[in-house]
């Protein structure tokens, strides 16, 4: 098995796992036969891998640049109903995370 096919694999195991509503790890893992040890090494390796998650794009914005405008180093993103303000030195990872919970929520 490739490394890609592997982690997706994990990956996948893990999304069934959060999604389980089974209240630890140790129970999902013997429900599953998964062994419990592999279950966090490989939690603990995607938690902190990068992520590049591709969103679909459900609208475009309109960006007013008129000279009016003054220079801002602050971006708001919209998602569904919920709007982000993102500022310069942000968290990639966390805004992504972010990102990740806002999209399961909004269909």
């Amino acid at each position: 098995m490739l490394l890609d096919e592997r982690k997706q694999m994990w990956q996948d195991r893990i999304d069934a796992y959060k999604s389980s509503g089974v209240p630890s790890v140790k129970a999902w893992c013997k429900q599953n036969q998964v062994g419990v040890q592999s279950m966090y090494s490989w939690m603990k390796r995607l938690e902190t891998e990068p992520t590049h998650v591709a969103y679909p794009l459900t609208q475009w914005v309109a960006i007013d640049s008129s000279n009016s405008m003054e220079e801002t180093s602050t971006l708001t993103v919209k998602v569904g109903d919920v709007s982000i303000e993102i500022k310069e030195g942000f968290s990639h990872s966390l805004f992504n995370e972010v990102l990740q919970v806002l999209q399961s929520h909004v269909k």
